[in-house]
C-alpha cells in the first residue's frame, strides 16, 4: 500500500467511525438479505464479508468477498431501494453501517473519504470485469486457481483470522460459478499434482500459477 493509500485509509476509517455505528458481526451471520430495504453504506473494519444471491430459479453466485478497508451495500447511493444481494459474515467481523444521508455527506464534503472510496470503487469494477472475463472465456480449472490464489493473496495481507480455512467446497463453486462435485474433482487433481496441500488444513503452494501460465500458452 503506498503511503498516500494507507493516509487515506486511516483518515476514511477515523471519519466513518466517527459518523457511523460499529456492528459486531459473527461468523455465518448475515448483515443484510436480498430485497432488504437498502438505505444504508457498510464499511469493513476488521474481517470478511461474503456478497452474494439468488436467481429466481434458485441459483446462487458470490459476488465479492470483502476484507478490511472495503465498501458493500453502496446501491443505495445509485438511487436502489431494495437490496440485490445478500452480505454476511464468513469470518466474525467489524463493520461500520453509515447512513445514506451521512455518506453522500462525506463524498461532497471529505476529500479523503471521497478519493478513497472512488479508488476503491475503480478496483471493484475492475476486478468484477476481469471475473466476468474469467467466467466467459475460461476454463473451470483455470478460473478455480485464480480464486484459490485472491483467497491466499488475502490471507498473507495481513487477515487476522484464516480466509482459506472458512472456505468450503460450496463456496468455491459459487464463486468459480460451477458446482460442487467438478469443484472437488479439481482440487483432488490439485492435490495429486502438488499444487494445495495434500491433507490438513488448505494450504496454496506457489506452482498453482502454472495452472494460469499453461492455459495463455
Amino acid at each position: 500500500m503506498t503511503g498516500w493509500a494507507h493516509f487515506a485509509l486511516s483518515n476514511t476509517a477515523a471519519t466513518l467511525a466517527s459518523v457511523g455505528t460499529a456492528i459486531e458481526v459473527a461468523r455465518n451471520a448475515f448483515i443484510y438479505r436480498q430485497a432488504e430495504r437498502a438505505d444504508e453504506v457498510f464499511y469493513v473494519e476488521a474481517g470478511l464479508v461474503k456478497i452474494d444471491g439468488a436467481s429466481p430459479e434458485g441459483k446462487f453466485a458470490v459476488v465479492a468477498l470483502l476484507g478490511g478497508g472495503s465498501f458493500f451495500g453502496e446501491s443505495c447511493l445509485a438511487g436502489h431501494t431494495m437490496r440485490k444481494t445478500n452480505a454476511s459474515a464468513l469470518l466474525d467481523s467489524r463493520v461500520i453501517s453509515i447512513r445514506k444521508r451521512t455518506m453522500v455527506r462525506l463524498l461532497r464534503t471529505d476529500p479523503h473519504v471521497s478519493r478513497y472510496f472512488t479508488a476503491h470503487m475503480i478496483r471493484r469494477l475492475a476486478r468484477a470485469e476481469e471475473d466476468l472475463m474469467d467466467l466467459r472465456v475460461n476454463s473451470v480449472e483455470r478460473r478455480l486457481a485464480r480464486a484459490l490464489l485472491v483467497l491466499a493473496s488475502m490471507d498473507e495481507n495481513g487477515q487476522a483470522q484464516s480466509v482459506l480455512a472458512v472456505i468450503n467446497q460450496q463456496t468455491l463453486a459459487e464463486i468459480v460459478g460451477s458446482t460442487r462435485p467438478r469443484i472437488s474433482e479439481m482440487m483432488s487433481k490439485f492435490r495429486r499434482r502438488g499444487y494445495i496441500s495434500a491433507s490438513g488444513p488448505l494450504k496454496i503452494h506457489s506452482s498453482l500459477v502454472s495452472v494460469l501460465l499453461r492455459e495463455r500458452t
